[in-house]
């Protein structure tokens, strides 16, 4: 399977020390080059451990043309237009990107989704209490009720 990731995603993933992870899902990896311009921004242990894996060609970055859509991020274009283009997942968290995405026909799943898949296939161990903790602490903002529904859990 191919995925397109947004930044966000990205970071929250990286701050949760699951970036490794999403290979046991995802068999191609790709990023706008604005979303990987967007994480260079900072010079932290994500944006390296990112700049790794795409220089070990883990994570591939691919330039797009796009037009701009109002009130979108140019990472989040750049990511469903890619994602339209390669017929793939787009890994997005923005409500209103995902909107636009579900609009163009493309498959989305947010941050929370691969949590919820590295779990089933048995590739991370969490308790989605101390995740949800965790997800807070990294800047992640979820409605807690929603975020034990898409795991499946009680809190």
């Amino acid at each position: 399977m191919k995925a397109i990731f947004n930044t966000s995603p990205l970071i929250s993933l990286g701050k949760l020390g699951y970036l490794d992870k999403i290979f046991g899902i995802f068999s191609d990896v790709i990023i706008p080059k604005a979303v990987y311009e967007e994480v260079m921004v900072k010079n932290d242990e994500v944006s390296k451990k990112i700049r790794e894996l795409v220089k070990t060609g883990k994570i591939k970055v691919l330039e797009v043309n796009a037009e701009n859509i109002p009130g979108l991020h140019r990472g989040e274009i750049e990511a469903i237009v890619l994602a339209k283009i390669n017929n793939c997942w787009v890994v997005l968290d923005d409500l209103k990107a995902r909107k636009v995405a579900r609009g163009e026909n493309v498959k989305v799943i947010g941050t929370l989704g691969i949590l919820r898949l590295l779990k089933d296939l048995g590739l991370v161990e969490f308790e989605p209490k101390e995740l949800f903790k965790e997800l807070t602490k990294v800047g992640f903002r979820i409605k807690k009720e929603l975020f034990f529904e898409i795991l499946g859990e009680q809190s």
